[in-house]
């Protein structure tokens, strides 16, 4: 009769043990965390994704939850793809999506940034990797979209780097990637220049590439395109009317702070843009929200508050595609007491508020909140803050099939809801925990020891 050894015997245990393992996401209940942009199909209803910036990306389920699409991507070699700093959808093929992934710009990741790209919603991916680090927990990663589409041409793609890496093109549908030569703004605001790490001392580059579907063609591409950058003394806002042949800086903008959302409403013919005087997603004390007439090529400032109740920059912005002129707008990080968001329905001329004071320390809510898919929030967030409404709130967004429809994120969670025109009527609409499946938390598991066999 053989004799087994100590190390024999141990991996005869384990073996039917391991055999009967199911590994599945760790699911701690719509906790979340920081969703720094959102986007929807512009053409085909129920498409959405969110993408995070240590979590991955995610697609929303008609039952509002998530299901995390890049988990197949990562692993040890490659965890610097947990950053996702751009999301595009192609606005003609809402099976296809491309990301901006990689963690950090400086020495914490030694991995060069890429672009994935899935052509089944996020089942399978390929990647172009770049010639240069993406920062997807680097400083102002809410803002954007720094990555598009063409919505005339499903080949082309822009990406806006940081680092001083400038604007680059892809046409071949995202498989090469090209710098743009002819557009030399590189958005060269440092947090703090004298930051040793490489974290605050990094250009923050571009902020966003918004395309303008209403411009016609040039060669088969959109003509007219719009890209931010990271200044807030000297021109930020850039544009093409020749399909990126040729760039120059939109005449008459704003030149205090840094933009940060630049969305088109197709209808108006117009863009609305919010503005901070930090690049996010912590910071921000003043900012203003303009809206810029492209055909009269005029701004206008709508911020919804002045003097001493403006003491916040600007993030998410969501645009009403059904209902032109609608707009919510979100205070980036108001401290104290709590977040402010504002609609208008006359495209910015006047505005109303999600609360107001009534005799200090009173408060009007116009609004309920539940944490149904996560209660833990309310025992330990809400319930002991003054904060319901949240912070670092970057992104914000209407679904364009779907006026009641919406969602933003906080440094907390996703919050949202699917009676947002009450706003309009009654004045109370309903938020709720929206984060079912997005699950960005450490989780650690403690063996136990086997001491009887």
């Amino acid at each position: 009769m053989k004799l087994l050894t100590v190390t024999e015997l141990l991996l005869a245990a384990a073996a039917p043990i391991q055999a009967a393992y199911t590994w599945q996401n760790v699911k701690i209940g719509g906790g979340g965390g920081f969703v720094a942009g959102f986007v929807f199909h512009p053409k085909t209803k129920g498409v959405a994704y969110g993408r995070t910036d240590i979590g991955g990306l995610y697609r929303l389920n008609s039952d509002d939850s998530w299901t995390a699409v890049t988990d197949s991507i990562v692993d040890d070699a490659n965890w610097s793809k947990w950053g996702v700093d751009a999301l595009a959808l192609d606005p003609q093929d809402a099976t296809k999506v491309y990301a901006a992934v990689g963690s950090y710009t400086n020495s914490w990741d030694p991995n060069n940034g890429a672009i994935i790209r899935s052509s089944d919603q996020g089942a399978t991916w390929s990647t172009t990797t770049l010639p240069f680090k993406v920062g997807g927990n680097m400083p102002g990663r809410g803002m954007g979209e720094r990555l598009a589409v063409d919505p005339a041409n499903s080949k082309i793609l822009y990406f806006g780097a940081r680092s001083g890496n400038g604007l680059w093109k892809s046409t071949d549908a995202g498989v090469t990637f090209t710098k743009v030569s002819s557009f030399t703004a590189k958005g060269s605001f440092a947090p703090d220049p004298s930051d040793t790490t490489g974290y605050n001392n990094d250009p923050q580059g571009l902020t966003f590439v918004t395309f303008d579907s209403t411009s016609g063609t040039t060669g088969g591409a959109t003509s007219r395109i719009f890209v931010g950058t990271a200044d807030n003394t000297t021109s930020s806002v850039w544009v093409t009317q020749d399909a990126g042949a040729t760039w120059s800086a939109v005449a008459g903008q704003p030149g205090t702070f840094f933009p940060h959302k630049c969305v088109l409403q197709p209808t108006e013919k117009a863009l609305y843009l919010t503005y901070s005087d930090g690049t996010g997603p912590y910071d921000g004390t003043l900012g203003a929200v303009y809206r810029y007439d492209i055909t009269a090529g005029t701004w206008k400032n709508i911020t919804p508050v002045s003097g001493g109740d403006l003491y916040f920059g600007f993030g998410g912005i969501g645009v009403d595609m059904l209902k032109p002129g609608t707009i919510v707008v979100a205070s980036l990080n108001s401290w104290w007491p709590d977040a402010q968001l504002f609609r208008s329905t006359d495209s910015g001329t006047t505005w109303s508020r999600l609360w107001e004071w009534t005799s200090y320390p009173s408060m009007n809510l116009y609004y309920s909140q539940s944490t149904p898919k996560a209660p833990w929030i309310k025992t330990g967030f809400l319930d002991v803050d003054t904060k319901d409404l949240g912070w670092m709130i970057e992104s914000l967004v209407i679904d364009p099939f779907d006026s009641d429809h919406w969602l933003y994120s906080t440094g907390l969670t996703v919050f949202g809801g699917h009676d947002l025109t009450k706003w309009d009527t009654t004045h109370n609409i309903t938020i709720q925990s929206l984060a079912d499946g997005i699950e960005e938390f450490a989780v650690q598991v403690r063996p136990r020891l086997r001491t009887r066999w």
